[in-house]
């Protein structure tokens, strides 16, 4: 068991069989997946759609206005911090041309650049848009919406086009997040299932042996029983502090040592649920994977709504690591991209979760890092 989990925290958390879900991945580099819309005769256009002409597409029966095909695009299991890309087709029925003059994303992490675009009678157009997994897992959900201009220069709203995917690891849990939040029972089971059907075993949940409702051996799927109640009555007595924020299961799966699941419980709360934070984290906790005695870890975070402004160093006050700054560059629109590197400076092995401050031209902020130090 590592320090960092205090014998407070620890005792306060009896695990009994089992936005702002939680991770970045053990991966430095986010992965790209593309989701290809079928060969047509198209042309490319300045902006990176392609234009597909009168009778190279097969438009609805009975459509009365513009649709996306696929209108609603599911990715399905991604890795945390990947780039997902999609191509949408807008079809367009009418026997006149229909222009896009308005093309929103519902958050920064999706980008598309169409405005101005002319969708041709009984054709279409490819629209290339592109979803920013955060660096945590649990669901992400993100739309575009469109307003149409016809030839009478009045404008239609178009179809609303959404991004869903599922950031999780190797291992996952479900549901995946722990919803304690009153009326709700501080009491359940998680499954913890690995994605790819390889067996494994869960070794530890918040640095404790498991309450398992299924055999203690190599399964694909195990269960896990928790109960909040005694961290809950802990925290009411000596404060927030000792109670959990996320639920940390280690596990011998080569592809996820250590995984992360999000307790949404009154005293669970993460800083920018309580007050202005002077930092927006595209997600409050980082997965480093397993890092060796004495190694270094890394991982990315994108900084929301950060142009202009610099991070000019980072800081744990674990005693038994140091984090370091490693890179920073532009993201997506007013987003900054930062790399840290987290090096085991105690020795003392096992599970561990601890503050990493961020201090910038902005202020400074923490996030947390998890990790197995094995």
């Amino acid at each position: 068991m590592h320090p960092i989990f205090t014998p407070l925290a620890l005792a306060s958390l009896i695990l009994g069989g089992c936005e702002d879900p939680a991770t970045s991945p053990p991966a430095a580099t986010p992965t790209e997946q593309v989701a290809p819309v079928e060969p047509s005769a198209a042309s490319p256009a300045a902006s990176g759609i392609r234009v597909i002409a009168p009778g190279s597409i097969e438009v609805r029966p009975g459509a009365t206005e513009v649709y996306g095909d696929p209108a609603d695009v599911d990715f399905g299991l991604v890795k945390p911090g990947s780039k997902l890309t999609a191509d949408v087709v807008l079809v367009n029925p009418f026997s006149t041309p229909m222009t896009i003059a308005q093309a929103v994303p519902t958050c920064q992490c999706t980008t598309v650049e169409v405005a101005g675009e002319t969708i041709p009678p009984g054709g279409g157009i490819a629209i290339p848009i592109t979803l920013q997994v955060p660096s945590t897992t649990g669901k992400k959900q993100a739309a575009v919406n469109t307003v149409l201009q016809g030839p009478d220069g009045r404008n239609v709203r178009g179809p609303r086009l959404t991004l869903t995917a599922i950031a999780a690891y190797a291992v996952k849990t479900t549901p995946l997040y722990i919803d304690a939040l009153p009326p709700k029972s501080v009491t359940g089971s998680v499954a913890v299932a690995a994605t790819d059907g390889r067996p494994f075993r869960v070794l530890t949940v918040n640095g404790r042996p498991p309450v398992l409702l299924t055999p203690d051996r190599p399964l694909a799927q195990h269960v896990v029983q928790y109960d909040l109640e005694p961290a809950a009555t802990q925290a009411a007595k000596v404060g927030a502090d000792v109670f959990p924020k996320w639920m940390i299961f280690e596990t011998d799966h080569p592809e996820a040592p250590v995984i992360e699941m999000r307790i949404r419980h009154p005293f669970s709360k993460l800083p920018h649920q309580t007050r202005n934070v002077a930092i927006q984290f595209d997600g409050n906790i980082a997965n480093l994977g397993a890092i060796p005695t004495g190694g270094t870890g890394t991982f990315d975070v994108e900084l929301k709504q950060f142009a202009g402004k610099l991070v000019t160093g980072v800081r744990t006050t674990s005693p038994n690591f140091r984090a370091d700054l490693v890179e920073q560059v532009e993201g997506a629109g007013d987003r900054v991209r930062v790399r840290v590197a987290v090096t085991d400076v105690g020795g003392a092995g096992g599970v561990f979760m601890i503050p990493v401050t961020f201090e910038t031209t902005a202020g400074s902020e923490a996030m947390y890092a998890t990790g197995v130090v094995r």
